[in-house]
């Protein structure tokens, strides 16, 4: 049976960060992950914001510096500005800047970084199991770790056998590649693009990304067809490489060290409940995570600091983000409603809940 310091189970941005860490404090660090292709299929939106919006919502300064890295030759497209589409095609526009990256190109990126720090990479080799120090791989091989990191996606087999069971709601995504470029504004829909949900349109170099995600499909739906339909009302062209998943949507939990294992990313369930991005978080807590594991390994440092250092960092703003998104839930099944909320608070009031903010004209009490 091989032996590691730290094995890491999924070399998404939250694995590899994991990883790296790990291998930078010392730990002899292993990264497995079950696809053929690091990136590959995108289950992603690909945007990310900017370091400095970052910034503006997770008081972190030095984890963000260390941790948020986006490696350049994975940028698609700069973009400056965000607006959210209303039922009815208002769109309410307010300074955001951020980045559409190749998912394809940044998760092979991050793995390499993590090689580059020490870590093994073994790939396609699938989890389906953790039992104290063993991890059993689905090729019929246990390796067996000091400390196990998953960060294998909201549907974890690490989470799973430790018995985590967040609250949460798994929202059903799709995404697709559509042939229209577009400027350097991310959209987001609201309403009858996806009732309960969102759709988005995001810039890349020559085409965009576009999608939609629903935490329930309406009778006789289908995600397909929503996407079809949002594509030809918003004249986005023909689109290809459909891929589906899930985003799991909810509040934080309230630890995430079970034993020897530590969670991190979507499989912490440490996604922003008002947007369902996932990509900022998966690296600031895998880097936390894999930190912690490396410290474990070398010095002793309890493996329990890791759930002081996450809920600093990430827990409050998490925490706003959810508490929005089920207030603006009780709007979101209605078009009507929605359009009229949207209205009332306008351009700077959906700016200021981006930012997990109340909106001054709703007040903190709403």
């Amino acid at each position: 049976m091989d032996r590691y310091d730290v094995v890491v189970v999924g070399a998404g941005p939250a694995g590899s960060l994991a990883a790296r860490a790990a291998a930078e404090h010392g730990a002899r660090t292993l990264l497995l992950d079950h696809r053929r292709e690091l990136g590959h299929p995108v289950q992603c939106g690909e945007f990310v914001p900017a370091p400095e919006e970052l910034a503006d919502l997770f008081d972190a300064p030095e984890l963000i510096a260390t941790a948020f890295d986006v490696p350049p030759t994975t940028v698609q497209r700069t973009t400056r500005t965000m607006a959210c589409v209303s039922p009815y095609g208002h769109r309410f526009r307010f300074p955001l800047r951020g980045l559409t990256v190749s998912r394809r190109a940044f998760d092979k990126a991050l793995a390499v970084r993590a090689e580059g720090a020490g870590a093994e990479l073994r790939y396609p080799i699938g989890v389906t199991g953790v039992r104290d120090d063993q991890v059993r791989c689905a090729d019929g091989s246990t390796v067996s770790a000091s400390v196990i990191v998953g960060a294998d996606g909201p549907i974890s087999t690490v989470a799973r056998s430790v018995g985590f069971v967040p609250r949460r709601e798994l929202f059903r995504m799709i995404t697709a590649t559509a042939d229209r470029p577009l400027g350097d504004e991310i959209d987001l829909y609201f309403g009858r693009s996806a009732p309960g949900g969102y759709a988005w349109a995001f810039p890349r170099a020559h085409d965009a990304n576009v999608g939609l995600g629903v935490g329930r499909l309406p009778e006789g739906g289908s995600l397909d067809r929503m996407l079809d339909r949002f594509v030809a009302a918003e004249h986005l062209g023909a689109v290809r490489d459909r891929t589906r998943w899930w985003v799991p949507i909810g509040p934080p939990p309230d630890r995430l060290v079970f034993g020897r294992a530590l969670l991190a990313g979507d499989a912490a369930n440490l996604v922003m409940a008002t947007n369902g991005g996932g990509i900022p978080t998966a690296m600031l807590s895998g880097w936390l995570a894999g930190r912690q594991a490396g410290l474990h390994v070398r010095d002793g440092a309890p493996l329990a600091d890791y759930d002081v250092a996450w809920r600093r960092a990430l827990f409050g703003p998490l925490e706003r983000a959810a508490r929005i998104e089920r207030f603006a839930e009780r709007f979101s099944g209605v078009d009507f409603l929605l359009a009229l909320g949207m209205h009332y608070i306008g351009s700077s009031g959906l700016d200021q809940m981006m930012r997990l903010r109340w909106p001054g004209r709703l007040g903190r009490s709403s």
